[in-house]
């Protein structure tokens, strides 16, 4: 059965000046209907900072009764020491939220040192007992889902693809790549929507300007249906990135967030 999984993201130091806490936003997620969160390290990371320890975290995920989907994201460069020090923050985090998956993705081009990087790396995750979600991105070399699994074959560590339907409908693949995307490949799915585009700025359109579900103009209909197809039922991170609908304060994002992608999965 699909699961949904609120995506801290929207409201991380990465993207938002003013983060609300995880504490809260967990609260909200659950609130919201969300049985799962996904959870950024760049919140961890701020949170931390502000003096917070990661058994706050694990304890509103008990007391709200939802589990951790996915830990993102594990950075993978050509420069090998920032690629270790990301997977030993990650793995630290991971082992005390216990989320399903830890998201990684290339942030340089797939030469020898970033896919050694990614081997060395990935099998630190598994080693401490996760399996990686490495998600595509247009904007990115890592930019389609062939590149993707040949990347997870190259380096022999156990993952599999994220498929966020922002990312598939903005980038080089068309339906036949995603219908060719053998079910059990898929790591988990993230779904957003999107307006139509103002400018060439995909990394602008990307992280100020998603919308919710059904709200846009992606032809999100047709992506759940291919999905669902090939037998898909397994996570779904939310994962709208978007300035003005912080507008809305973190517990009414959720809620809309969970009501308007809900009904595509049911």
């Amino acid at each position: 059965m699909v699961e949904l999984c609120y995506e801290s993201i929207q409201w991380s130091p990465y993207v938002s000046p003013d983060p609300p806490d995880l504490v809260s936003q967990i609260g909200a997620a659950a609130a919201a209907g969300f049985p799962l969160v996904g959870i950024d390290i760049w919140s961890v990371a701020a949170h931390l900072a502000d003096g917070g320890q990661l058994a706050d975290l694990t304890a509103a995920l008990r007391d709200h009764d939802v589990r951790c989907g996915e830990l993102q994201a594990l950075v993978v460069s050509d420069d090998e020491e920032a690629t270790i020090d990301s997977a030993r923050q990650i793995i630290d985090a991971a082992l005390v939220l216990q989320p399903r998956f830890v998201m990684s993705g290339a942030a340089s081009a797939l030469d020898d040192a970033t896919v050694a990087n990614f081997a060395r790396a990935g099998r630190m995750v598994n080693d401490a007992g996760f399996r990686l979600g490495i998600e595509f991105l247009p904007t990115l070399a890592l930019d389609t889902i062939a590149k993707t699994r040949q990347l997870i074959d190259q380096t022999g560590i156990d993952a599999g693809v994220v498929v966020d339907s922002w990312h598939f409908c903005h980038g080089p693949d068309d339906w036949a790549d995603l219908e060719a995307l053998p079910c059990d490949e898929i790591a988990f799915v993230q779904f957003d929507d999107h307006p139509a585009l103002l400018s060439d700025d995909l990394t602008h359109e990307m992280i100020h300007r998603r919308v919710f579900p059904g709200e846009g103009v992606l032809p999100l209909r047709r992506f759940v249906d291919t999905l669902r197809a090939k037998g898909f039922d397994g996570i779904v991170g939310v994962e709208i990135i978007s300035e003005p609908l912080r507008a809305l304060g973190h517990r009414e994002f959720a809620r809309r967030a969970h009501d308007t992608a809900a009904p595509f999965w049911r």
